[in-house]
């Protein structure tokens, strides 16, 4: 990722962090706990849409409840507000859920929202999920490690890969971005998939900008790290004693 890319990620999540903030402060109605526990889907999912654009962290045990709902538009859009709220209001929420051993459908709307929020903790709490026996479950999983962008990890993605589970493959290459990951693109990118193809390419591009990134970071950490030259002490006439500048000159 380039310096400017960082940059304007830091400046979304700020204008999503402020805008969060103006959203409370603006006079509104405040989404009900009954209207998240609604019989009717569509009303619990337009109560989820209203919570996306006004927070309301109170109300979080009922969203993580939900992730485990019936309707899959209500899950989705779950992961969604999670994600909206941001990794300080539900990070350490979501992966305390996730240790709870929660039900398949809950832990794949859980290990989804932990890909769009990486953060380096979160790697003990996907693991467990990597080899469960549900696929959704194992690719949402997969996707999560693969959103850390850390070479360390390419083993086991690349094992997850060689089992050929198209649905986790296309998980992994959906956030595949780590500096080393350019050959498992290359291959995916070869193969007959459609699906699987593009998004091996929307990887590859990943990958370079973080490769060009590790590149930058490493260059400028040696040119730090190079100490000055020593400087000559006869390099020009400036360096010697007038006396022997002068013998120099006559000499010449």
């Amino acid at each position: 990722m380039s310096d400017l890319d960082r940059w304007l990620k830091s400046a979304k999540t700020t204008w999503q962090r402020w805008q969060m903030q103006l959203n409370r402060l603006t006079p509104g109605p405040k989404v009900t706990q009954e209207q998240l526990q609604a019989d009717d889907a569509l009303t619990r999912w337009r109560a989820l849409r209203a919570l996306a654009l006004r927070p309301q962290p109170e109300l979080l045990p009922t969203l993580l409840a939900l992730s485990d709902d019936p309707d899959e538009m209500v899950r989705a859009e779950v992961a969604d507000v999670l994600v909206a709220w941001g990794k300080d209001v539900v990070l350490e929420p979501v992966q305390k859920a996730l240790a709870a051993a929660p039900a398949p459908h809950s832990a794949t709307v859980l290990l989804e929202t932990l890909a769009r929020l990486p953060d380096p903790a979160n790697r003990a709490y996907l693991q467990p999920w990597l080899t469960h026996e549900d696929g959704q479950v194992r690719a949402a999983a997969a996707m999560a490690l693969a959103a850390l962008c850390e070479d360390d990890d390419l083993p086991q993605l690349q094992q997850a890969l060689a089992e050929d589970d198209i649905q986790v493959q296309r998980a992994i290459m959906r956030a595949l971005c780590a500096p080393a990951a350019g050959p498992v693109a290359e291959q995916a990118a070869r193969a007959t998939d459609p699906i699987l193809r593009q998004r091996a390419a929307q990887a590859q591009s990943r990958i370079q900008k973080n490769l060009e990134a590790q590149l930058a970071a490493a260059a400028r950490t040696a040119r730090k790290d190079t100490p000055p030259p020593a400087e000559d002490s006869a390099e020009s006439l400036s360096d010697i004693p007038q006396e022997k500048a002068d013998d120099v000159q006559g000499e010449t």
